[in-house]
């Protein structure tokens, strides 16, 4: 069995196509992002401050931002991708400035804590048998004046995750576990991100059992990862950085047509066939509700005229009042205390219904136990519909007619 990562268990729970094309088929792309360019340029800098503290220099902030400008210039090549065209490099360059300069402004001298290690690399079993590995690497690893082990990480993105959204994450408490191995003695650990673009560090704590259900929750996803005879492609907005969009069923036709002219791009046969299908649905749409507009004029004749039927050319409409009993929806007031009523009454049963439907979804949502999910699935039986959704695509996106 193969050692795995958390970004390896991260690309198969987000995309198990992009998976298999990359651990599986071992498909090599160079592609580059300008957000992983910026991430490294800061990581690398932040790693020289702390390794010179550990040799006994602290850095002045200049001289940080000088390293990084050096690495940027250095390493910079014209092959990285900027998935935003509203972007240029020297935004990210001066992006990751600001970045560096915020952390200094709060952690300068940078001497308050003992850095244990930086770009710590981790390989450590999740069981006894050492049947599964995990390897990472730790971007500090730090010893805090009250004697806890805090692991540090740094994180360059746009995203600014909730307090619970940290407390579950799985990469640093797997890293917990990958230390209390090799310092079995060490007690009280924090785990701390610091998000740069924000100014912001989150901590979290995991207690044993946390860990042990880790572990469990782990070791049970590279059993399936392991198991899988399929991977399907998971359409989402994380698409624009993948880089193999020329292999997958989701992005493979955009692919395609990209390089046509706009002659050839309108009478290509897929693009064709869309933008008649997007035309039938609007045409669909706009005449639902001018017949809803024609209805409601149709009533309001009768009304103003007295009369229950309305003769047209070849046709004619009768309208009829009706009076039927509405109780109230799921989320609308009075729906439990109506519930509650039949049930003591005894008649529930006979007007209650299963909704399918939103069992399916709640299936699929994961809002029930696994116990009551399998004793439900035996009732249920695999079925393959086909449907076909329009979404709009992004203004960048758009094509000229």
């Amino acid at each position: 069995m193969p050692v795995y990562s958390h970004s390896r268990l991260d690309t198969y729970r987000q995309c198990p196509l992009r998976f298999k094309l990359r651990y599986i088929d071992r498909i090599k792309r160079d592609a580059e992002t300008i957000e992983a360019f910026l991430g490294t340029a800061v990581h690398e800098t932040l790693q020289k401050c702390y390794e010179d503290i550990r040799r006994g220099k602290l850095d002045r902030p200049d001289e940080l931002l000088d390293f990084y400008r050096d690495t940027w210039q250095g390493k910079w090549h014209d092959e990285i991708a900027i998935p935003r065209p509203d972007m240029a490099a020297e935004h990210y360059q001066k992006l990751g400035e600001k970045m560096l300069l915020g952390y200094c402004r709060r952690f300068a001298p940078f001497d308050a804590d003992i850095t244990v290690a930086t770009e710590m690399m981790l390989n450590f079993p999740l069981d006894g048998e050492g049947k599964y590995r995990m390897m990472g690497y730790i971007d500090r690893l730090v010893r805090a004046p009250d004697g806890a082990w805090e692991i540090h990480d740094y994180k360059t993105g746009a995203h600014l995750p909730a307090q619970a959204e940290a407390d579950s994450d799985r990469q640093l408490a797997l890293y917990q576990i990958g230390i209390k191995q090799k310092w079995p003695d060490i007690e009280k650990v924090r785990l701390i991100w610091h998000y740069l673009a924000f100014e912001k560090d989150i901590v979290s704590t995991r207690t044993e059992a946390d860990l042990s259900k880790l572990t469990a929750e782990t070791t049970a996803l590279i059993d399936e990862i392991e198991q899988a005879t399929e991977f399907p492609p998971n359409d989402t907005n994380l698409c624009g950085w993948c880089e193999y969009p020329d292999l997958c069923p989701c992005r493979k036709h955009e692919c395609t047509v990209a390089a046509l002219p706009p002659d050839k791009f309108k009478n290509e046969t897929g693009v064709s066939l869309v933008n008649r299908y997007a035309e039938l649905k609007d045409q669909a749409a706009q005449i639902d509700a001018e017949t809803e507009e024609v209805k409601q004029a149709i009533i309001d004749y009768a009304q103003r005229e007295g009369v229950t039927v309305i003769r047209g050319s070849n046709r004619k409409a009768s309208i009829r009042k009706q009076q039927k009993m509405k109780f109230p929806g799921k989320s609308d007031e009075g729906r439990e205390e109506l519930e509650c009523t039949l049930m003591a009454a005894g008649k529930w049963p006979d007007v209650s219904q299963l909704d399918t439907a939103e069992l399916a979804k709640a299936i699929e949502r994961g809002d029930w136990d696994e116990k009551l999910v399998d004793e439900v699935a035996k009732y249920s039986r695999l079925e393959e519909t086909t449907a076909i959704y329009l979404s709009k695509l992004k203004e960048d996106e758009a094509r000229e007619e």
